[in-house]
């Protein structure tokens, strides 16, 4: 029995839609052909399109990773960084609004405490951080959704003694709909120069993701100059310099030299990996199609949340995802993401992931290569960052609070 619909009532379909049914299923009888004939019908979308060698899932298995649990006993774990000033192995953060560093005796010790300010509802929290030389100084940096109902780009000064410093703010960001949402955040913190990146989410409102009132649903860089004195808190500053949007959630960006990777959270039906090549030479920001696309396909979005000619001009000008894969067969969100920086056998590979199996894989997109290098459900958690451990390995953080250490085929 069909249910409901995607579409609203007189909608007109033209060829090549996608439409969502919400179809009655009698209870427990969900079977394994049913979710295969699923799969198929994706499979089908893409062969109608000619990319079927985009398809993650139907790369080939390259040998047999292992997997360490390393630490365990945490909070749903955010974000892991190796590289530190303040003299641990490794660091990581947890939503609930924690940094913490690993010393040589695999010790947790607690550096930053947020959890009174953060605001932690689904994915809401504190999301990643990173080192930076702000003023000729050393500060961590961190990203996270306040119970102010403002999210914060804040920077803690790293003092000689190795603790940290009071909080100071780089951007409050209060615009979209801050104050009410649950999903869709982004924060991930790079850098590239004396620049910083962000990569924000929509917030759960797909139209943001389409214009320029707000900082939402785009990547964008900020020179950190001046930051500290004058905090980021418009996106007409003109210090911004907008480099992607039509994104839903890319939270998890990383650098591959000076390529910029974009894994970006489906909706209904697909994930996508997008790439901007030399990042450096972006003349204008480039346009990833949502809301009106999800990867190749048509999203259906039925609101207006510009005008008819610039939507248009906007749907000519998407740039296609690199990579993508359906969710099917149990796959549903991409996870990034990392390149091995001391690897000679895996250096020209990054890594991505899949949430809900646990699935990594390695790709090289010079040589056109893309493996499994862990297959699915072998980390018998949800995935939420991969990290480069320094040392040939990835490490991976999970929503059950542990930290594995993949060792690579």
């Amino acid at each position: 029995m069909v249910l409901g619909t995607n579409l609203i009532q007189g909608s007109e379909l033209k060829d090549g839609d996608l439409v969502d049914l919400v179809v009655g299923i009698k209870k427990n009888a969900v079977t394994e052909s049913l979710k295969l004939s699923e799969y198929e019908l994706y499979l089908q979308q893409l062969s109608d399109k000619g990319i079927e060698d985009l398809n993650l899932i139907e790369a080939p298995n390259f040998g047999e990773a292992s997997i360490d649990i390393v630490i365990e006993g945490q909070n749903i774990v955010s974000f892991i960084r190796v590289n530190n000033p303040l003299n641990f192995n490794y660091m990581f953060s947890e939503t609930e609004g924690f940094i913490y560093g690993v010393d040589s005796e695999k010790n947790v010790v607690e550096v930053l405490d947020l959890s009174d300010q953060t605001r932690t509802q689904r994915e809401s929290g504190l999301h990643t951080f990173d080192f930076m030389n702000l003023n000729s100084k050393d500060y961590l940096v961190v990203t996270y959704t306040g119970v102010d109902n403002k999210y914060h780009l804040s920077a803690f000064e790293v003092l000689p003694d190795l603790e940290l410093g009071n909080e100071e703010s780089l951007a409050i960001i209060s615009d979209g709909n801050v104050e009410t949402t649950k999903i869709h955040w982004g924060g991930k913190i790079l850098q590239k120069d004396q620049d910083i990146i962000l990569c924000l989410g929509d917030l759960e409102s797909p139209g943001h993701s389409a214009k320029f009132d707000t900082l939402w649903g785009k990547v964008f860089s900020i020179s950190n100059v001046d930051l500290l004195d004058n905090p980021l808190t418009e996106a007409n500053d003109p210090r911004i310099n907008y480099l992607a949007y039509g994104l839903r959630n890319p939270w998890s960006c990383f650098f591959q030299n000076d390529s910029l990777i974009i894994p970006d959270v489906g909706n209904s039906h697909w994930e996508e990996i997008n790439i901007i090549d030399n990042i450096k030479n972006i003349k204008e920001p480039v346009f990833f199609g949502w809301p009106w696309f999800e990867s190749y396909f048509n999203a259906n979005y039925p609101s207006t949340p510009v005008d008819i000619a610039t939507q248009n001009e906007l749907i000519e000008s998407t740039v296609f995802p690199n990579y993508v894969f359906p969710h099917g067969n149990d796959y549903c969100a991409v996870i990034g993401g990392t390149e091995l920086t001391n690897s000679t056998k895996w250096k020209d590979y990054f890594f991505v992931g899949d949430f809900c199996t646990g699935t990594i894989w390695a790709i090289n997109v010079q040589k056109a290569s893309e493996v499994i290098v862990l297959e699915k459900n072998l980390i018998p958690y949800s995935i939420t960052t991969i990290n480069d451990s320094g040392n040939e390995t990835l490490l991976v953080g999970t929503t059950s609070g542990q930290i594995i250490e993949v060792t690579l085929p």
